[in-house]
């Protein structure tokens, strides 16, 4: 793909030379610019191309503008680029200061945008400097699916709030390809994000596992500098540099960063600031996408899925972006040209290889595997990390009730309420994963007073407070209290887990109350956890609330069922019920075949109602197994329910959507 490299550099009073070659810097040809013609662009720039609400109805205006002034009266770029006609040309732009303020994207020939043409002629910005001199092409495509690591921040505190599900189902319904494995980092925090890009480790050629890591979120410049706003581990906003999101995904860097937030591609202070893209640069990155104003959030939606699936196929990414740009164009997008591409050294090219390639990989499916919430009983079976889905805020609450002691030091656990089958005991497993500073403790069912001790003592190393604990002449309440005094220095703090605690209550008039041997062993933990060591916390998960004497300790969290993005999610991971993917050569037979099943797929959400044990119970209908056999990706499907009932044996087997009716 041909290069022509444009470099702007001051070299003396208010005159900027522009060099321009294509392959070999030292034979550049030049051409002197005023500083004066520049700093008016650029205030030209700032009041109508970032500022004014009409600036669509001018982005042709302002781009032919900045095309004549580089073009300049020999024509010497209509020269240059009629020499290339039928391929697509990649214009790496160097720019310092306030040149890096112009909006290079929206240049046109007077014609149209340049990244309309066909092939596309692509604006991204280069960063030169003394030793690097010119841009070099990168081909190292792997044979292989396009492996995307996603986040989207939100914080509570910070507004507009983000309609960050909209852009993650954009990019879902583009990965529900083989050609594109999507994994979801759920929380919206950097560390869990660094966490999880550390467990797919590096792959033998020394390259990280993901191609490429999308952020969205807001951004912004805070003292300076730019930031870009994430989200601790309960929810509130942490504003993370340049440098550490790079310490935080490590070397070396994915291909392709690409920050869907405001402001990330924009330079601060008009240009004397760089922008966060630019830093990335600095700190190792190779490429890196960002946006140079707040955008709408459909439009930013658009834009990630309509690139990752070019890439998917094996498009360079200057093509990609030109793709992107040009389908943003057709469907009268407002901030299409808000998008910029940031490089440095290296210009990626097709980061994957055509799925017909010999060899090729397909995407894994996503994670369905279990984990047990006690891996000592091994009773509860939990989704592990990777196939947990949704359920940020709930989360979020839950960790900041857990964690606000000395706060409020009223709050001694959370209550995890809601029907059966809405992922109660799922959500404590990751609760209790976000705590590791906690030991774990679980009990399932009824609570008496032998099981709370029994439990608890085998978790005491020392012998003295075993037997102290173990004491029957001594009230339970005591007892506890002793050992949980004695842990106070330095111990690690107990996460007591009571799950299915649902076991343990009874209707009363409207609602539920602790049954009689519950009531000893719930007043003795609350009265013991206040006077001991108040660093403990209580973890409950049941069908029902219930009121009870100290029950204002706990936090209620009421669970509901699954929406929009989460659900879409689960459906995913699901053999029987992830939605079919048909290529457009398709037969009649297999079209026909697919609209069967996204009927039964239909019939089978409705009556799951969000529900996630449902849809698993639906999903092994034989009456929908035996309609995916038909589909040509029936042996991914078939790989993916061998899968799914070594990690989910309980679920009990039935035939048709009509039985399931007829027998709730």
């Amino acid at each position: 793909m041909p290069i022509l490299h444009l470099d702007l550099k001051a070299i003396k009073g208010d005159v900027v030379e522009l060099r321009y070659f294509w392959d070999n810097p030292n034979t550049y040809q030049s051409r002197s610019l005023s500083l004066a013609e520049i700093a008016h662009l650029t205030k030209d720039a700032e009041e109508r191309y970032y500022v004014s609400s009409k600036v669509r109805d001018n982005l042709a205006t302002i781009g032919r503008e900045l095309f004549n002034w580089l073009d300049g009266s020999d024509r010497w770029l209509v020269s240059q680029l009629s020499e290339r006609l039928g391929e697509t040309v990649v214009l790496a732009i160097a720019t310092a200061g306030q040149l890096s303020h112009l909006p290079w994207e929206v240049l046109h020939d007077g014609s149209q945008f340049l990244v309309q043409r066909y092939p596309a002629v692509v604006p991204v910005r280069w960063q030169s400097s003394d030793w690097v001199t010119r841009l070099s092409a990168q081909s190292d495509s792997q044979n292989r699916a396009l492996r995307v690591l996603f986040m989207a921040t939100s914080p509570r505190s910070v507004e507009p709030v983000l309609d960050y599900e909209q852009e993650e189902a954009e990019i879902l319904k583009a990965a529900s390809r083989p050609s594109i494995g999507l994994t979801v980092e759920e929380s919206g925090c950097l560390k869990e994000l660094g966490d999880l890009a550390d467990s797919y480790g590096v792959e033998p050629s020394g390259r990280r596992y993901f191609d490429v890591v999308h952020l969205t979120g807001h951004a912004t410049i805070r003292q300076g500098q730019p930031q870009f706003i994430t989200e601790t581990a309960t929810g509130e906003a942490h504003y993370a540099s340049a440098e550490a999101i790079a310490r935080t995904l490590k070397p070396p860097l994915p291909t392709l960063i690409f920050l869907s937030g405001c402001r990330t591609g924009q330079a601060g202070n008009g240009g004397a600031v760089p922008s966060m893209a630019e830093q990335l640069l600095q700190y190792g990155a190779t490429a890196v996408l960002g946006w140079g104003q707040p955008v709408l959030d459909i439009e930013a939606s658009r834009a990630a899925a309509t690139l990752y699936e070019a890439l998917s196929r094996s498009n360079p990414l200057t093509e990609a972006l030109a793709l992107t740009y040009q389908a943003l164009i057709k469907q009268e997008a407002r901030d299409w040209h808000l998008l910029r591409l940031y490089v440095s050294q290296t210009l990626p090219g097709a980061l994957v290889k055509p799925d017909r390639t010999l060899g090729w990989q397909p995407a894994p499916p996503p994670s369905v595997a279990t984990e047990f919430l006690d891996p000592l009983t091994r009773n509860v079976r939990v989704p592990t990390r990777e196939s947990f889905v949704g359920r940020r805020r709930q989360l979020q609450n839950c960790l900041r009730a857990l964690t606000q002691f000395p706060h409020s030091p009223e709050t001694l656990g959370v209550l995890i309420h809601g029907m059966g089958g809405l992922g109660k005991s799922s959500l404590a497993a990751r609760i209790c994963d976000r705590l590791p500073h906690f030991k774990r403790l679980v009990w399932q069912g009824r609570v008496d007073s032998a099981n709370l001790v029994n439990k608890l003592a085998e978790a005491l190393e020392d012998r003295t407070l075993r037997e102290r604990l173990q004491d029957p002449n001594e009230a339970l309440k005591f007892r506890l209290k002793w050992v949980f005094s004695q842990l106070a220095q330095g111990a690690t703090p107990f996460l007591l887990v009571l799950d299915d605690f649902e076991e343990n209550l009874e209707a009363r008039g409207s609602g539920y109350m602790l049954k009689a041997p519950a009531v000893e062993v719930w007043q003795a933990l609350v009265w013991a956890i206040r006077q001991g060591n108040p660093r403990h916390r209580l973890i409950l998960t049941s069908r029902y609330d219930f009121e009870a004497s100290d029950s204002g300790v706990l936090y209620r969290q009421p669970m509901d069922a699954l929406q929009g993005a989460d659900l879409r999610k689960k459906c995913e991971r699901l053999s029987a019920l992830k939605p079919p993917q048909l290529e457009p050569e398709a037969t009649e037979e297999t079209k026909q075949a697919a609209r069967e099943l996204v009927q039964l797929q239909t019939q089978a959400k409705q009556l799951a109602d969000g529900n996630p044990r449902l849809l698993e119970t639906l999903n092994s209908l034989t009456q929908l197994q035996q309609q995916t056999t038909q589909l040509p990706d029936r042996q991914e499907r078939l790989n993916l329910l061998q899968t799914e009932r070594q990690a989910q044996p309980q679920i009990a087997q039935a035939t048709t959507l009509e039985q399931l009716k007829a027998d709730p």
